[in-house]
């Protein structure tokens, strides 16, 4: 942790550490092990820091940047662009 720069704080809702830099942290405890290889989870606690938050107080995609790990390709991406709106777009099709 201190070698990527991070710091640490201790959950108050579970046995775990909240890294203190990144603005979203979801507390989880460990409900099962699947074939070895899964977890399932149950989240006890989200923390938010507000720089991520829109004028609705909701965690917004334009200010929030998450990664995502592909298990099959082995590679981290990054979500972010808007690419349609819900509820809108498919209406057009009709």
């Amino acid at each position: 942790m201190e070698k990527a720069g991070f710091t640490t704080t201790k959950s108050e809702f579970v046995n775990a550490p909240i890294i203190n830099e990144l603005p979203v942290t979801l507390e989880c405890e460990l409900v099962d092990v699947i074939g070895g290889s899964k977890y399932l989870g149950r989240i006890k606690n989200v923390s938010v820091d507000e720089r991520v938050l829109g004028e609705d107080g909701e965690i917004s995609l334009d200010l929030f940047f998450p990664i995502t790990y592909d298990t099959v390709h082995h590679g981290y991406y990054r979500l972010g662009e808007r690419v349609g709106n819900a509820f809108q777009d498919g209406g057009k099709l009709k």
